[in-house]
């Protein structure tokens, strides 16, 4: 799948990767990742995205994602 279908395949293949190394010291904050450049954790969403637009730009990919042992599942009805 190309990056064009897929935009942020590569910064989710690169959370996946470091996730671990995370886990002990960032549990439940915040990552905020552009290709392979971290713009830093945050305790909170808004905080990492106004980090990321900040560092990005808003015009980039980037990928907020929080660090958890276990991926949350949402349900939708």
């Amino acid at each position: 799948m190309s990056n064009e279908q897929d935009p942020l395949s590569r910064e989710l293949a690169y959370y996946e990767q470091h996730k671990s190394e995370w886990l002990p010291g960032y549990e439940n904050q915040f990552v905020v990742v552009s290709g392979n450049k971290i713009a830093g954790f945050y305790k909170d969403y808004e905080s990492a995205w106004d980090a990321g637009a900040k560092e990005f730009g808003l015009q980039a990919n980037f990928l907020i994602k929080q660090i958890c042992v276990h991926e949350p599942v949402y349900f939708l009805y």
